[in-house]
């Protein structure tokens, strides 16, 4: 399966690094590929899990074994997935990455700088014993090796569902969703669907490792941060991020939904030594 990436990040179809790198790449994969991963995007029964405090968005994701119990039912998405958890993927799009990677402050921090030639991909989010006793002694090893993992989540918000204010976990390199929207959806919900992605125009309240928002801490956030841009809810696109300090994004509460908004959500990590 191949993905139509361009050949530089500022060559997307959006693109802004200002106040963090931001894009958006239309017709990310063929159409036929797109629409059969639409047909076979999994049903509400698989979603047996939401984020309860925050949101309540329902979700199926990777440490769950319904998981790979839907990916043995539908060959595309198992073919997708096996297509961006591969190591050559992986550096594709590290490749688009780097250049806006390496002017974010907070990178230095890090036990060791992200280059091409050290990224090591760990294709399973959760180890057993023996993989992480491996993981540790291999460390020992190639020490300047990043081990990069990827978490996979298949996204559900029905009716006054939301995802409040945040800027992303501490490990976390950047994000990727696909959008799933329905093939009649209308204008109106293309719009009001997609992602809200904000800026600073009063009180600095930015944080590098960050948590969701609760409702007082969401209102406050609102008074001092500023909406500067707004995917849209459309169908057969590769929308990012990365993450910094300063990338704050959430989606509205929603309401009068005909049918749940629908996304693909990969998170790309990077594990330090304690936490093989």
């Amino acid at each position: 399966m191949k993905l139509n990436l361009p050949d530089s990040l500022e060559s997307s179809d959006v693109y802004t690094n200002d106040p963090f790198p931001l894009f958006e790449i239309e017709n990310i994969l063929d159409e036929k590929t797109y629409n059969e991963l639409l047909e076979e995007f999994p049903d509400s029964s698989f979603f047996n899990k939401k984020r309860a405090k925050l949101g309540n968005k329902r979700y199926l994701n990777c440490i769950d074994s319904s998981f790979f119990e839907f990916l043995e039912q539908s060959s595309i998405w198992k073919s997708f997935y096996l297509t961006m958890n591969s190591e050559t993927m992986v550096k594709k799009l590290f490749r688009l990455m780097m250049n806006d990677l390496n002017k974010i402050p907070e990178r230095s921090k890090f036990p060791r700088k992200i280059t091409l030639e050290n990224i090591k991909l760990v294709k399973k989010w959760r180890l057993d014993r023996l993989s992480k006793l491996y993981n540790k002694i291999s460390y020992l090893f190639k020490p300047k090796t990043n081990r990069i993992r990827i978490f996979f989540e298949f996204s559900r918000l029905e009716n006054d569902c939301f995802v409040p204010p945040h800027t992303e976990a501490d490990g976390k390199i950047f994000t990727l969703l696909i959008y799933f929207p329905s093939q009649n959806i209308s204008e109106f919900d293309k719009e009001r669907l997609g992602t809200n992605f904000y800026k600073k125009t009063k009180n600095n309240l930015d944080i590098w490792d960050s948590e969701q928002m609760n409702e007082a801490e969401a209102n406050n956030f609102y008074k001092n941060y500023d909406i500067f841009y707004k995917t849209k809810f459309s169908k057969n696109k590769l929308s990012g991020f990365i993450k910094t300090s300063n990338s704050w994004h959430d989606t509205i509460r929603f309401d009068n939904l005909k049918e749940d908004r629908k996304s693909f959500n990969m998170f790309f990590y990077q594990y330090h030594k304690y936490r093989i």
